[in-house]
């Protein structure tokens, strides 16, 4: 049907206001008829209101009370985390300071005179007090641990207070429940020789229930404590003043079964009961065995400024699981023993992410003493069935892992992992808790903070803060020593904000039934006064809803045709269809619209035009410069040859020292400029797409070592230690040898010139997929500005590449070409005054891509 021409003149705002009219006063006009039945719009405006006013008043009731409830669970929440944030800081700065304390102690042992009694008399004064719970045995019923002999809190010590004083009092009683026992810190303390013999050995009382009384050769691992402990090495490298501190060692504790130890448990199981076998576990099992383990400080011991020998001292473990053991985030602020079930317990990991205190003892990683290494941790099914299936021994298996790897609440523990007893926890490797990887990344810059987790049914408040002691290998990273973490149940922070709401939301149910029922007595009212008119009224409506839903039809559909028309051409233009053109008939908006599209497509089909133009004549100009180079480079070599065979015949047949000299500048001279023809040759090749790269099978290892061995003249000539940290297997990798050794040569010669003192340090890694050649220097550096452009062609940094050095600036440039040819990459690392590092990344497997054909 066409369209009236009175329409087509329109405008688009004149078009919609002739809808609205249509939609809104027809059926204006339509109600007038019926306004002598303002009686029953009236009967429905008071039923509505009523209800109205009936809704609005519950809600507001019920958004009063939760509003005020969740202010109240909210400030709770947030006072609750605050504190427990303070104590976990507090807590990690209590444990480093004890550790520092530790620090004095083997000072002052390294000052005693190397004789028994008076390593005897040191060992024997330092004590400290650890408080521990009384004995436990099971209930009546047999369900659960209590304590023998509970001491009650007696309230009714504390006088009644003053009248003044009366608000909000409250008193605790004094823990009588925590014993305070005195117990030495050391284990031992022992003199070790300089060829690693034990001379000197003085044990406390608890020494004597774990160490060997003899003297040991620890040179040999298999003579240490458990057979784990390795310090032998670190002491020979120890320097008058410092100090060499262990991991926590100790054995692994086994555990039968993961939670309460009760009689029922075992039946349930199918194992038979035996508490005192399987590992201590707090409330769950107060009577298992304890982890028993040591932290060895070690230090120089010094005559006339000359090292004679060393001291260590072996700290009881239980002195650090004191400072958490006895730990609880809730109004009880301490306990005398951990409930691992409740969640609210805090526990501290070492600096790689090994449990070394937790309320659950065979939790905490030891080692296995049979073979002194790390025992198995708790595993995912995932992780447990690739160690399996492995066939190599743990250590070995998971020195190839990558830590924190897809850690997620949706993986579980695997069943064999669980019943073979060894639930270690490593945070590394602990994939069905993610919390780990928040601890890690958490501190990974030191400090405390804290995250809600939902895990094991619990949601938790975990709060985590670094313990900042940094001696020895503790100094690495920003973690220190390690960290503390206190899980806390956040249900247990606004328990009393949860009741209330409680009772108010019963009070509120009480005040709505109430309303409700008035309110449906008023309803019932006006409902009979209404009825007479529904009939009429549903008449009238129809009519007026089928009128709109025509005109609104006829409308839009008016409308939407052109609109359709406009979208479907701009649609077209968008997919490549430049020529595309709309019909811009009339004189609306709409056709003028098309008219400004129709002006912009002409001006874009130029313009593309023209950029097509532009960019084929960069492009010819650009290869044009890129054969120029190769040709003309390829031409300068041969004459440049013949002056350097020439000059060598000269230095060799003239006799005259001077003339010697000369022809011996003219030969290096030469070779210097051929070397830069060669740079600019390979380099125009490459942008010519006219190098090729033969692809080979090769070992890494002696080609690095045998580029290295050329430098290594050099680098000592002026004073540079060139260190090589090679893998002692073969580290095969696909690439060009050739290029590849021009890459590292460019690389290490690089770092000799600019290293004036310090040492080079050479690295070669193998991954799964991937290779990587780390070349660091302790040279001038480079400006983190300049970091990116000394790789461009001709760029010779301030500070870098500069003429007192020498170079042309290619040489960076076409290393990094030739190892993206080869799908690698270089990556700088560079801080002014420190160094600089190269990295070369190369895939293991390499196809060499065509290329034009070499000249």
């Amino acid at each position: 049907m066409e369209t009236p021409r009175a329409i087509r003149g329109m405008s688009l705002r004149a078009k919609l206001i002739a809808i609205f009219i249509a939609i809104k006063v027809v059926p204006l006009v339509l109600l007038a008829v019926f306004a002598w039945k303002a009686a029953h719009d009236l009967g429905r405006l008071v039923t509505e209101r009523a209800i109205t006013m009936s809704d609005v008043m519950r809600d507001t009731q019920m958004r009063t009370g939760q509003t005020a409830i969740d202010d109240a669970i909210d400030a709770l929440d947030d006072r609750s985390r605050e504190a427990i944030e303070t104590l976990t800081t507090a807590t990690a700065r209590s444990i480093a300071q004890f550790l520092h304390e530790r620090d004095g102690d083997i000072r002052a042992a390294a000052s005693l005179p190397a004789d028994a009694a008076a390593y005897r008399s040191f060992v024997d004064t330092r004590v400290r007090n650890i408080e521990e719970h009384g004995p436990y045995a099971l209930d009546a019923e047999g369900e659960r641990w209590v304590e023998r002999d509970p001491q009650p809190r007696e309230l009714a010590l504390v006088r009644a207070p003053l009248p003044d004083n009366s608000n909000s009092f409250h008193y605790r009683a004094p823990d009588t429940h925590m014993r305070g026992t005195p117990r030495p810190l050391f284990l031992e303390i022992t003199f070790i020789d300089r060829d690693g013999h034990e001379r000197i050995k003085a044990l406390s009382e608890t020494g004597r229930q774990v160490l060997d009384p003899g003297l040991r050769d620890i040179t040999r691992r298999e003579n240490t404590f458990v057979r784990a402990e390795t310090y032998w090495p670190a002491l020979k490298a120890l320097r008058p003043g410092e100090i060499h501190v262990s991991r926590v060692i100790g054995a692994q504790v086994r555990t039968h079964w993961i939670g309460d130890y009760t009689p029922s448990r075992a039946q349930a199981l199918g194992k038979p009961f035996a508490p005192e076998d399987s590992g201590y576990a707090g409330l769950e099992n107060p009577v298992g065995k304890r982890f028993r383990g040591l932290i060895r400080w070690a230090a120089p011991v010094l005559r006339q400024d000359r090292i004679i020998g060393y001291v260590t001292l072996a700290l009881d473990h239980a002195h650090l699981m004191a400072f958490t053991d006895t730990l609880r985030p809730t109004p009880e602020r301490f306990a005398p023993i951990a409930d691992p079930a409740s969640g609210n317990y805090a526990f501290i990991w070492d600096d790689e992410g090994h449990n070394i205190s937790h309320a659950r003892d065979y939790f905490i990683h030891g080692y296995d003493p049979a073979t002194g290494e790390r025992s198995v941790p708790w595993l995912d099914r995932e992780l447990y069935e690739a160690w399996r299936s492995s066939g190599r021994s743990w250590p070995t298996f998971s020195a190839a892992l990558t830590p924190y790897q897809d850690q997620r609440l949706t993986r579980e523990p695997h069943p064999e992992s669980t019943a073979s007893g060894l639930v270690a926890l490593d945070c590394r490797y602990l994939d069905f808790s993610p919390q780990c990887q928040g601890w890690h990344d958490m501190t990974e810059h030191g400090g405390s903070g804290s995250f809600t987790i939902l895990f094991s049914g619990l949601r938790k408040l975990t709060t985590v803060a670094t313990i900042p002691y940094y001696t020895g290998q503790y100094g690495r990273t920003p973690r220190g020593f390690g960290y503390v973490t206190i899980g806390a149940n956040v249900e247990d922070f606004h328990r009393a904000a949860t009741e209330s709401g409680q009772r108010i939301g019963k009070m509120i149910g009480e005040a709505d039934a109430l309303t409700q029922h008035e309110r449906d007595t008023l309803v019932g009212d006006i409902a009979d006064q209404l009825r007479g008119t529904t009939t009429r009224l549903a008449a009238s409506t129809l009519a007026m809803v089928l009128a709109v839903i025509l005109i609104a039809i006829w409308m839009a559909g008016l409308l939407s045709r052109r609109i359709t028309h406009v979208v479907d051409g701009i649609h077209r233009f968008e997919q490549g269809d430049l020529d595309q053109r709309l019909a811009a008939a009339g004189g609306d908006e709409l056709a003028e619209l098309a008219r400004a599209f129709n002006r912009m497509a002409d001006t874009v089909q130029r313009s593309i035009r023209s950029l097509e133009d532009a960019r084929h004549t960069a492009e010819q100009a650009n290869r044009m410069k890129s054969e120029f180079l190769a040709n003309m480079s390829h031409e300068l070599r041969t004459p440049l040859n013949g002056v350097i065979g020439f000059a060598e015949l000269l230095s060799m047949e003239l006799e005259d020292p001077e003339q010697r000299e000369c022809a011996t500048t003219i030969h290096d001279s030469a070779r210097h400029l051929l070397a830069v023809v060669n740079d600019v040759l390979d380099l125009a090749k490459v942008e010519a797409n006219r190098l090729t790269l033969v692809a080979q099978t090769i070992d890494l290892v002696p080609l690095v070592a045998s580029v290295a061995a050329l430098h290594k003249v050099n680098a000592e000539a002026k004073g540079v230690d060139l260190r090589l940290d090679l893998p002692a297997h073969p580290c095969i990798v696909d690439a060009d040898p050739v290029r590849l050794r021009q890459i590292i040569e460019n690389l290490l010669s690089n770092a000799v010139k600019f290293t004036r003192e310090g040492h080079i340090l050479v690295g070669l890694a193998a991954a799964a997929d991937e290779i990587s050649i780390r070349i660091a220097d302790t040279g001038c550096g480079i400006a983190r500005d300049e970091q990116e452009r000394v790789f461009a062609p001709f760029y010779q940094a301030a500070s870098f590449l500069n003429r007192g050095h020498g170079g042309t600036g290619l040489g960076l440039t076409l290393s990094r070409r030739l190892a993206h040819r080869m799908g690698g990459m270089i990556d700088l690392d560079s801080v002014p005054g420190n160094g600089s590092t190269f990295t070369l990344r190369l895939p293991r497997h390499f196809t060499a891509p065509a290329g034009g054909p070499q000249s």
